[in-house]
């Protein structure tokens, strides 16, 4: 037999007096569950019962979110003075008094808070208890794709993070407008001139509003640009000369040299020529290491004969002693004069 009895609270009760009485002249254990007309509901199990009533009502938000800090309040009207007993999912807290403050540490689907009044006059107890939602996220969120981009091609990025029950995610692009609708994936196909994108999702809790978001700021490649090579514009046979290729490139630039017909790599390289001839041809091609796009740059120095100082010693009578080339100094002697004779080799 069903024992259970659901009333409209009225502020009436001598009717349900009658019914208690009978119910317990019966023999029956009458269990009273009373609801008021709102969304909060009281359970309460009553031994006693007067014209006053007790009643209990829940002020308790519609979610919770995990490791955000949450309260719930419960409200009783007393005749006299209650006493206030909170639990949360079957455990009670103590030293709460008539407002429960907590924090979700773990996401789970829902919590039960349960509010019991007691009125201290009459024992009378009265129960309310919620369904609370529980919320987690957005947290963690992150962008995945590419660290560099190449121009006028499409590159694809997704966007991720913890949500509970579930996100939605906005885009922006270089400041731009915000994009959503796309789900957390977007396609973007940087311009010829662009040295970077700017990139920014956005994760929103469907429930809560709650939002996060994650920025990345990822490099086009770029050049090679300003191709240049620096070295003398006039080589001497026989002696080293060394020669530097630069360019702008993002991320970085091989070299290869060309120096008739003879290939090199690397950005210095050094020339000796051996043999008087009138020029060389040298060449130096910058390729972008991760685009392949390259450009090339040629330089044609001089070549000139190799030029000695020699320090002869003359007599008076203009006879030759002798001449050192290798000689950087002679002394000067009384009977002697220092000439110097410029001898080609």
């Amino acid at each position: 037999m069903d024992n259970s009895y659901t009333i409209k609270h009225n502020g009436g009760y001598s009717h349900l007096n009658r019914i208690l009485l009978l119910l317990c002249l019966a023999g029956l254990q009458p269990v009273l569950i009373l609801s008021t007309d709102g969304e909060n509901e009281m359970t309460p199990e009553s031994d006693d019962s007067d014209d006053g009533g007790l009643t209990v009502a829940m002020k308790a938000p519609a979610y919770v979110t995990v490791s955000v800090p949450s309260s719930v309040e419960c409200e009783a009207h007393c005749p006299s003075s209650c006493t206030y007993s909170m639990a949360l999912d079957g455990q009670v807290a103590q030293g709460q008094g008539k407002v429960l403050a907590f924090t979700v540490n773990r996401w789970v689907e829902a919590l039960s808070v349960t509010c019991t009044v007691t009125d201290d006059n009459t024992g009378q107890n009265a129960r309310a208890t919620r369904q609370l939602q529980v919320l987690a996220g957005p947290a963690n969120i992150s962008i995945t794709g590419s660290d560099l981009m190449k121009p006028t091609e499409g590159h694809t990025y997704s966007c991720h993070a913890y949500c509970r029950p579930s996100c939605t995610y906005a885009w922006q692009i270089n400041k731009g407008p915000w994009i959503s609708g796309q789900g957390n994936v977007i396609s973007i196909t940087p311009k010829e001139l662009d040295t970077s994108q700017l990139l920014i999702c956005k994760a929103i809790n469907t429930v809560s509003g709650m939002f996060v978001a994650a920025v990345r700021n990822i490099n086009v490649t770029t050049g090679p640009a300003q191709v240049q090579i620096s070295g003398p514009d006039v080589v001497e046979v026989a002696r080293k000369s060394k020669f530097a290729c630069t360019a702008e490139c993002l991320p970085s630039c091989r070299y290869l040299w060309s120096v008739d017909s003879h290939l090199l790599r690397g950005n210095t390289i050094e020339v000796t020529v051996d043999q008087p001839v009138n020029s060389i041809e040298i060449k130096c091609e910058a390729q972008n290491t991760v685009s392949k796009k390259s450009a090339t740059i040629s330089t044609c120095p001089l070549i000139l004969k190799r030029l000695k100082l020699c320090c002869c010693l003359l007599s008076p009578s203009l006879r030759l002693l002798y001449c050192d080339p290798n000689a950087e100094q002679v002394e000067h002697r009384q009977e002697k004069t220092l000439q110097h004779w410029t001898m080609q080799e």
